[in-house]
């Protein structure tokens, strides 16, 4: 692997040479590139260097006598509190049971794909390769070399053919730690690149765990895990925050915001993921006889198998850390949700206060024209109709989102979308519909896809999930991914050719639900997240910007998300509770609508009052076909019923949501500013909670 300087060879040889690389490159590329990399495990999981004792030397405080406590000798690192007790250590026994007692955990590929995997413990505290630098009270920096044994350890970076030079900041503020590694000072040999990266992987290990203990991740809405529950088998959970990279998965439900979270007993620790979210992945495994792990991974270097080819996208180029909040009073989600929010906030994803768009309580209606173009489910004068008579039934403020516009549908990309489908009625119907629809004291929200288009794109496709599709019967549509520089040029013809209709908004139908590494154009996930924030913030600048799905990082340039989940992918796992720590965080800042209530679920009361539980204001999914179960006829009544009674949240949509809580089975208690209250009573009958009567199946706003 090692490479050595050659003497020049004469002419002749090298043109012999050039031609049998040439033959052969012909004869074996293609077995290359269909043959799946190699992994080099290095690390051995035994953790022999281990020591467990809390004999830690160097101490970094913080203001609030919280600690952070490191072993010089063995690379330990642990949190103790203002009582000076460790609360976490990186390298406890239940770290090391499960290979997890590392400070960092690290995989490299080499230029065929190969997989090389490293730790901190294993590969450098084991061979005296550590050293804790730049010691002072509230800072200290640990550097490590890692070495895949302990000859090339002891031959050094210059003689090793495999090698790691990675240090670790941490930096204690407050009662908040962090802990970064900067990419661009990290020291490799030529040809590798640094994958991926954990930083304190076993900071949350817990063995069966006890009353008290629990995890609480961003699921969904959020998910809070009782670590002490049993389960018939061990359950693994991986959440990229943002959503999978569509370049390299199969999109699957991921992290809407980036944190993670561990509570016992008198302490909880909220990790925020503060640089390089979009990098990340987070991990969380529960054991069937209770206990788990919980870690975050940033992937600095997005690989592998595209098209059965190794496909390596670029690098990151910056600082990744993770921002440790240690609370001894409050101890629940509500606190995680707080600190989320209070981040988002410092990093501009979301505002102070919702904006000015919606002056009443806004209706989400979303309805379907045509799936693929040449057949109407609902065509702009029946959408006119729709609000027309939900408007004679009391429903006074509807946000008329209208997906399938373009010459193909569901599937129109930006130069697609300025065709608009004569099957719905051309670009006349639609600008009649706008101009009726908002005349009614209305908004109309037109769907674009600007994350998709271009052909040539690695010929990559990536299925874009459709909950409408699915609903009414259609399958989820294909797309190709759109290079970075596009999505600056598919805003543009947006702009260009929604002048023709001012008085119409836009909901982002694509990109709020999708991130990818952009390999030919060589932008990371980070680099996307920075470029299409940027680019649709020129759309929102000019007309109102509703997202389908609350991608955080586009938070601030949105008036609305049209449906917010209501609930976790691992919530039917014993021991999970469903918590909104995703309402809590943005609630105020944005006005965000309830999944769709018509076909929801839930029963049509229950929807209504999960409805006024998260603070959501009500969305149904309707199209203006007989022979379909969506048909907008059978939901009338109930709509009109629905915003009766939900109507009554209006003077809370542009308050934060303070607190939530169980305070008896079935009935829920939720705070705004501190001095607004909701009680929601799911149960069948009346009950009283602090003096306070809540009918069945209803709710009370104090």
């Amino acid at each position: 692997m090692k490479l050595n300087k050659q003497n020049a060879p004469k002419i002749i040889i090298i043109c012999c040479a050039v031609i049998i690389v040439s033959v052969l490159t012909a004869l074996v590329a293609p077995a290359i590139f269909s043959v799946k990399p190699e992994n080099h495990a290095f690390a051995d999981g035994k953790q022999q260097g281990v020591d467990f004792s809390t004999d830690f030397d160097v101490a970094v405080s913080g203001g609030n006598l919280q600690k952070l406590l490191i072993n010089s000798k063995n690379g330990a690192v642990a949190l103790a509190s203002s009582k000076g007790n460790i609360v976490f250590n990186s390298m406890s026994a239940d770290a090391a049971r499960y290979s997890l007692a590392n400070i960092l955990s690290v995989r490299l590929r080499d230029k065929k794909g190969n997989i090389y995997s490293m730790n901190s413990t294993d590969n450098s505290v084991d061979f005296g390769t550590f050293e804790v630098l730049g010691i002072d009270s509230t800072k200290a920096t640990v550097s490590f070399r890692l070495f895949p044994d302990a000859e090339s350890a002891q031959q050094g970076v210059e003689n090793a053919d495999i090698y790691v030079v990675i240090s670790v900041d941490f930096t204690f503020e407050g009662s908040s730690f962090t802990a970064a590694v900067d990419t661009t000072k990290v020291a490799l040999p030529k040809g590798f690149c640094l994958e991926k990266i954990s930083i304190l992987p076993g900071l949350f290990s817990v063995n069966k765990g006890v009353s008290g203990e629990s995890y609480i991740i961003p699921d969904g809405c959020g998910a809070q895990i009782d670590l002490s529950a049993k389960n018939q088998e061990d359950y693994t959970l991986e959440l990229g925050v943002y959503g999978a990279d569509a370049t390299f998965h199969a999109q699957s439900a991921g992290a809407y915001l980036p944190y993670f979270a561990y509570a016992k007993k008198g302490c909880l620790v909220n990790a925020i993921i503060t640089e390089g979210d979009a990098l990340s992945e987070i991990t969380v495994k529960k054991f069937a006889d209770g206990g788990g792990y919980l870690y975050n991974t940033f992937t600095v270097t997005a690989c592998g198998i595209v098209k059965d080819r190794y496909v390596k996208g670029p690098s990151y180029e910056g600082v990744i850390s993770q921002s440790y909040t240690i609370s001894e009073k409050q101890t629940d989600y509500n606190v995680v949700a707080q600190q989320v929010r209070q981040h988002l906030l410092r990093n501009g994803y979301i505002a102070e206060k919702t904006g000015e768009k919606f002056n009443d309580l806004p209706f989400f209606i979303n309805v379907i024209g045509s799936v693929d173009g040449k057949g109407s489910l609902t065509s702009f004068v029946d959408a006119t109709e729709i609000t027309t008579l939900l408007k004679s039934r009391g429903v006074r403020n509807i946000a008329l989102r209208y997906s399938g516009a373009g010459s193909n549908g569901m599937q129109s990309t930006a130069g697609a979308g300025q065709r608009i489908s004569s099957t719905v009625g051309g670009a006349d119907g639609l600008s009649d519909a706008v101009s009726k629809i908002t005349g009614q004291g209305n908004t109309f929200w037109l769907d674009v896809n600007i994350a998709n288009n271009r052909a040539n794109y690695n010929k990559r496709t990536v299925t874009i999930y459709s909950d409408s599709l699915r609903f009414a019967g259609y399958a989820s549509k294909d797309f190709t991914l759109a290079g970075s520089d596009d999505i600056g040029r598919n805003v543009s013809k947006w702009y260009k050719s929604l002048q023709d209709y001012p008085a119409a908004d836009v909901c982002l139908n694509d990109c709020s639900k999708l991130l990818y590494t952009d390999v030919a154009d060589d932008y990371n996930r980070q680099d996307m997240l920075d470029n299409i924030r940027n680019s649709t913030s020129a759309l929102g600048a000019q007309r109102g910007v509703m997202l389908t799905e609350p991608a955080a990082y586009l938070l601030s340039n949105a008036d609305a998300v049209f449906s917010m989940p209501e609930a976790a992918s691992c919530q039917h796992v014993s021991g999970v509770s469903v918590v909104p720590v995703l309402q809590m965080a943005i609630h105020g800042s944005v006005v965000y609508g309830s999944s769709y209530m018509n076909v929801s679920n839930l029963s049509g009361q229950d929807a209504l009052l999960k409805c006024i539980e998260y603070g959501a204001v009500p969305s149904f999914l309707f199209t203006h076909s007989s022979g379909s179960t969506l048909d907008y006829n059978a939901y009338v009544a109930q709509t009109a019923a629905f915003y009766s009674d939900a109507k009554q949240i209006l003077p809370m949509l542009d308050m934060s949501m303070t607190s939530h809580s169980s305070v008896v089975p079935g009935v829920y208690k939720v705070t705004y500013d501190y001095s607004r209250v909701v009680y929601v009573n799911y149960n069948p009958s009346v009950v009283e909670v602090d003096g306070i009567m809540i009918p069945a199946k209803d709710f009370v706003i104090i």
